[in-house]
């Protein structure tokens, strides 16, 4: 351990309306957010050359006016970030259409390489009277590792009193990772990759935001449907609540122009000798039909490599699974390479019995215990 990198987590507790939870992250990790945006080659060399050209702004513009339409509060919550952390609003916000312009709209104007873009995570949910854990691997961009951090906030505005805590990647709106709220709710998110974003829907990262608020499974099913706005492009969210812990679900959201596709799957409790205990996800779609990027090859071969394994029914199982790397070209636990430039900054377990979520910072594998735990109450 002795000769292992230092890692750090910061968490920043945080109540106030939108605008002022945005800025006071903004102000805590202004150097988190600058750094990113400096190393991030995504950032560097895809988001702001997209920006930079006159149909990048006019599709951001675009993007924009329809958040400001339907998500004025995000908004004012995305000027804070910008306000606090001293960039301009406009370098924050295509921040929070990146999937949009990495997946779909970069690709419409200039050539990138498929294999760079194999961003997105792995699931596992096991659900039977002994266990109810979900097991999360958030696959990003390498700089989140150092950059990311974890915003426990209570937002309070009009007639809102929301509270959630969840792991943020640098200057984005928080919800697009893993997260728990008040309410019981604990959100596991992938990444979906359809072929075409629909310009002018809602982008990915303010419904992900939405989700913070969800009191039901039901309440999320319809910020999924978004009507009156939809979804540019779509993700997956594994879902549990400790508090009524005997059935988990995987939602997935597809693209819509004023209502999101949606597919809720119901994971009811297993029996303890059951041949299926458990439930997967990574980054294609399983129930919708949608037609997605051409190359996910991470995402399916993570998929094979879990399905060789015997199903998991206990936590060392799902670790063993989420830490593994006997794929060397695409692992499920990532590193970059040249095949594979996703990396696994941090694993999250929650345990719905214990009601509490493990965090780790290294391979979940062979770590002998988590870099922190938090209580999920």
């Amino acid at each position: 351990m002795a000769n292992d990198p230092a890692v750090s987590m910061p968490i920043l507790h945080v109540r106030g309306n939108h605008y002022e939870v945005g800025y006071q992250t903004g102000t805590a990790f202004q150097n988190r957010i600058k750094l990113f945006y400096q190393r991030s080659q995504l950032v560097q060399e895809k988001l702001l050359p997209f920006y930079s050209q006159r149909r990048g702004r006019e599709i951001a513009e675009v993007y924009l006016r329809g958040a400001r339409d339907n998500f004025p509060h995000l908004i004012r919550e995305i000027q804070g970030m910008a306000d606090g952390v001293g960039m301009a609003f406009e370098d924050i916000f295509i921040l929070n259409i990146a999937n949009e312009v990495y997946n779909c709209h970069f690709n419409e104007m200039q050539s990138w390489p498929p294999e760079s873009d194999n961003l997105g995570c792995s699931d596992i949910m096991i659900n039977t009277p002994e266990v109810k854990m979900i097991g999360h691997n958030e696959d990003c961009d390498p700089v989140s590792k150092t950059c990311g951090y974890i915003v426990s906030a209570q937002v309070i505005e009009d007639s809102t009193d929301e509270k959630f805590t969840v792991f943020s990647y640098p200057g984005s709106l928080p919800g697009n990772t893993f997260a728990f709220n008040q309410h019981g709710m604990i959100f596991a998110c992938n990444g979906l990759y359809p072929k075409t974003a629909i310009l002018g829907a809602t982008p990915r990262f303010f419904l992900n935001r939405s989700m913070m608020t969800a009191t039901t499974v039901e309440h999320a099913l319809q910020i999924g449907k978004n009507v009156g706005g939809g979804c540019a492009v779509g993700f997956n969210l594994n879902i549990g609540n400790w508090k009524h812990p005997c059935e988990m679900w995987g939602l997935e959201i597809g693209p819509g122009e004023k209502e999101s596709k949606v597919h809720l799957h119901t994971f009811k409790e297993q029996g303890n000798n059951s041949d299926t205990p458990c439930y997967m996800h990574t980054n294609n779609y399983k129930h919708l039909h949608v037609v997605e990027i051409d190359n996910l090859a991470s995402s399916e071969a993570r998929m094979k490599r879990i399905l060789e394994f015997k199903a998991p029914s206990t936590g060392h199982e799902m670790k063993m699974i989420l830490g593994d790397t006997k794929n060397d070209k695409y692992p499920i636990f990532r590193t970059p390479s040249a095949t594979d430039s996703g990396e696994t900054v941090v694993t999250a377990l929650f345990d719905l019995k214990d009601r509490k979520v493990d965090v780790y910072m290294d391979n979940v594998k062979f770590a002998p215990s988590p870099f922190f735990s938090l209580p999920l109450v």
